[in-house]
């Protein structure tokens, strides 16, 4: 089983280095539903031997927030707008991909230095955490297109879950919910903040907001 699980990880680390690579808001929005609906088969894989009802349903909700609804929305705003590749990035793609290299090998040598009261499933874990964090905050600051940074923000946050699934037994269910529906607020108030700003400048780059003024 942790042979599966291990896998998966390197996949999703993989998927997210190509979100990184590319340039087209479609295809960073489909790599991120691939990515997202891996990371929803996580919790199953971890615990599959010691299966719980609200398990399942955190392994379920995220799979269809994360992988299948989130993903619409974006599509959905990137059908409203004229833009659909990022093309004058704050940090170049060689750069961003080296840094997120860079990322990865930080975030093993880092997690192997740790240490965890609880037993881990996969010694991926941590480090494939700590790396979609470091490379959705990447997309964050270095891209300048509106959904870019969106799917940056979803990415970074995706690194987040993964790391909670550690404490999946610790936390209420109805803390996971919740963090769950925060998320897809978070999300359908971006993709109509997209709009607005695509209204009123025929764009989605955010360098245009530092001409508002009074």
């Amino acid at each position: 089983m942790n042979v599966w699980l291990d896998a998966i990880l390197i996949l999703v680390v993989i998927l997210g280095l190509f979100i990184v690579a590319s340039t087209r808001l479609g295809t960073m929005i489909k790599i991120f539903s691939w990515q997202s609906l891996l990371l929803g088969c996580v919790p199953f894989l971890m615990y599959a031997q010691n299966m719980e009802f609200y398990i399942i349903i955190v392994s379920l909700v995220a799979i269809v927030l994360r992988g299948l609804i989130m993903p619409y929305f974006l599509f959905w705003a990137i059908r409203h707008v004229s833009i659909r590749t990022e093309i004058r990035p704050f940090i170049g793609l060689g750069a961003t991909l080296l840094l997120s290299g860079l990322s990865i090998v930080s975030s093993f040598l880092l997690a192997s230095k740790l240490v965890f009261p609880i037993s881990i499933s996969s010694d991926m874990l941590i480090p494939s955490s700590f790396s979609l964090i470091i490379m959705g905050f990447l997309l964050l600051v270095g891209r300048t297109k509106a959904i870019s940074q969106v799917v940056g923000y979803l990415v970074l946050e995706n690194g987040i879950f993964l790391f909670a699934i550690l404490l999946l037994r610790k936390m209420p269910l109805l803390v996971e919910m919740g963090i769950l529906l925060d998320l897809f607020i978070a999300a359908v108030v971006m993709g109509i903040v997209v709009n607005h700003i695509s209204a009123e400048f025929n764009n989605t780059d955010t360098t245009a907001l530092a001409t508002l003024k009074d």
